[in-house]
């Protein structure tokens, strides 16, 4: 009897019970510090756009705001040690001691942060999604967004100590070096816009094949889809496939160029990366930073490519292709991961 009205109490009490412990899920009425809500403000009006380049970022779920502090910490980094481009964040590097209370923190941190305050062209933009995981880090020249990253996924990969770790919560990287409408027709402008670079084009006639001695690139088509079932995903490969030179051929296990197509909404982004993005486990700062980890703890039993190897440029003579590979499904089987 007393068993039973102690149990009752207990289940009662509001404070600890289990009936009436608070969620934790979702983002509504969810505490932000002074800084993360500066960093909401300085992002608001920022969309993506026809014509923009940059860098998708794939993050922990309900972690999106902590990861746009490391992405912008770790692309302003690189933006100094690349292109000697100085960070404009100066609300970060406000002074702790002048700070007398919240509001006047806050206020600093909007001051310094709202793109009045900011150069109207700054290299590096983040932005917000409106889905969960996903941000986007808008660049402008002289950036390389796919210089940025390889450099970045290259120290990840040489790291030889968890205190080398720039990040917690970010995953992988995706570079897009041009941006268009998710239509046929924008498909094929942002293709024909970004392949040209790299691969002789059909009626492109007289024009030489990159590559060393003549030599021509073989490719693997990588697509990704997110938010948008409007265009298929065999639809897009082979779209894009048609309009490649047939002197390129396709390779899916060892390709020289590795095309990255990025369908998000209405919009469509295309790079053209070097062949070892497999092997640096497809840009995935995370998974690379495990790999460095584990080849530091067990090197015998290290798996993957030596760094040298994935420090190799796209200057590169073109490897022969070592199989052929099926002109009707350029990408394989396998989708992009997120």
């Amino acid at each position: 009897m007393d068993t039973s009205a102690k149990r009752k109490h207990d289940a009662s009490n509001g404070s600890r019970g289990p009936p009436h412990k608070r969620s934790r899920g979702g983002g509504a009425g969810k505490w932000q510090t002074p800084h993360h809500k500066a960093r909401i403000e300085a992002m608001k009006g920022r969309s993506l756009e026809v014509g923009d380049t940059g860098v998708w970022v794939t993050c922990v779920r309900h972690k999106e705001m902590q990861a746009i502090d490391e992405m912008v910490a770790i692309f302003h980094e690189y933006g100094d040690k690349l292109y000697g481009i100085k960070s404009q964040e100066s609300g970060e590097a406000v002074d702790e001691e002048e700070v007398e209370d919240i509001e006047s923190s806050i206020k600093n941190e909007l001051e310094g942060m709202t793109p009045a305050n900011k150069p109207k062209h700054a290299a590096f933009e983040p932005m917000r999604t409106n889905l969960d995981c996903l941000l986007f880090m808008k660049t402008r020249e002289p950036v390389d967004p796919i210089h940025v990253v390889r450099e970045i996924c290259k120290d990840a990969a040489a790291t030889t100590s968890k205190t080398q770790w720039r990040s917690r919560f970010i995953n992988k990287f995706t570079p897009i070096t041009y941006t268009g409408k998710a239509t046929e027709k924008g498909v094929d402008e942002v293709a024909k816009r970004v392949l040209r670079d790299h691969f002789q084009l059909k009626g492109d006639e007289g024009d030489q094949a990159p590559g060393k001695e003549g030599a021509a690139y073989s490719y693997a088509i990588r697509p990704s889809f997110r938010a948008h079932n409007t265009l298929k995903r065999t639809d897009v490969i082979t779209q894009v496939a048609e309009l490649i030179a047939p002197e390129h051929k396709v390779n899916l296990t060892t390709p020289d160029k590795v095309i990255l197509i990025d369908i998000y909404q209405t919009f469509c982004g295309m790079s053209v990366v070097n062949g070892d993005w497999d092997a640096m486990k497809r840009y995935n700062l995370h998974e690379l930073y495990l790999s460095a980890a584990k080849s530091e703890d067990n090197p015998e039993e290290a798996k993957g490519e030596p760094l040298e190897k994935l420090q190799e440029t796209a200057e590169e003579t073109p490897k022969e292709k070592t199989q052929e590979e099926p002109q009707e499904d350029p990408a394989g089987t396998e989708d992009a991961t997120t």
